[in-house]
């Protein structure tokens, strides 16, 4: 087969490694290498690309990193950067405003108290 251009070696090792073993009269001739070379090849002409994931290394953060700030200023997807953005600012505006409207509420309940318990009037008087 041909596929192993399209195909990295270590994603066809841990898809053969994956595979189950039969034993007996089912027994595949083929050895698991091509097994899973085939079974790869089925996925990807039902529409799966099979691409092997990157390591976590600072390298190849930095470099999604900057293929993230590279698609958010490319002109792909408009509406749906401008709508993760604006979500994005209405939450960092909440979680701003939040703790002022508890301090502010919690200010003018006390204050509120405050009033109650200069105007009230004794039953002694």
């Amino acid at each position: 087969m041909n596929d192993q251009v399209s195909v990295d070696s270590h994603v066809v090792d841990v898809v053969a490694a994956c595979l189950p073993t039969v034993t007996g009269r089912d027994a595949v001739t083929m050895p698991a290498q091509d097994r899973a070379r085939v079974f790869l090849l089925q996925l990807e002409q039902r529409g799966l690309t099979v691409a092997p994931r990157e390591r976590t290394d600072g390298a190849s953060a930095l470099h999604q990193i900057s293929d993230g700030l590279i698609d958010l200023f490319s002109s792909e997807d408009r509406k749906l950067k401008y709508s993760a953005l604006l979500v994005l600012f209405l939450v960092l505006v909440v979680l701003y405003i939040q703790p002022l409207v508890i301090l502010f509420g919690l200010l003018l309940s006390g204050v509120a108290f405050f009033i109650f318990a200069l105007t009230r009037r004794n039953p002694t008087d």
